[in-house]
């Protein structure tokens, strides 16, 4: 129980001198202690290697650089709520202006390809030699209405 208690101690060099030979004589004769010293001067060790490592130069310099431009990025980029409005209007706005320039075409080449003569006649040529009657003067009637 001696051990246990003064372990801080013994590791900070703050035990007088009866005190430490008591503990460094248990710690001879009681393997128990020995192995819990010893696993505790391991860790103190790892502990002040830890400490011991030095930081690169200019880390800190560094991180708080590129956290303050993350921030600069962030704080200069649109608004995402923003941004969720403004594209659907402009693939709608996009999608209105090729409607409109493919109507505009349309009526720009616009020849009335059924009503040419040229084609009529080749139509009805191509139905007369199909012997189909009925489809002859249906589209007859289609033609004659417009």
């Amino acid at each position: 129980m001696f051990v246990r208690n003064n372990i801080f101690n013994h590791q900070e060099k703050l035990l007088s001198g009866n005190d430490l030979k008591e503990f460094e004589d248990h710690l001879l004769l009681c393997e128990e202690c020995s192995l819990i010293v010893s696993d505790f001067q391991s860790v103190a060790s790892l502990i002040d290697h830890k400490r011991s490592v030095e930081v690169k130069d200019f880390f800190q310099t560094r991180t708080l650089q590129r956290i303050a431009s993350d921030l600069d990025r962030t704080r200069n980029a649109p608004s995402v709520g923003l941004q969720r409005i403004l594209q659907p209007i402009m693939i709608s706005f996009l999608l209105l202006a090729a409607i409109l320039i493919g109507l505009s075409l349309g009526k720009r080449f616009d020849t009335k390809y059924s009503l040419n003569p040229t084609h009529v006649n080749n139509i009805n040529a191509m139905k007369s030699d199909m012997f189909i009657k009925d489809f002859m003067d249906e589209d007859q009637t289609a033609f004659n209405n417009h």
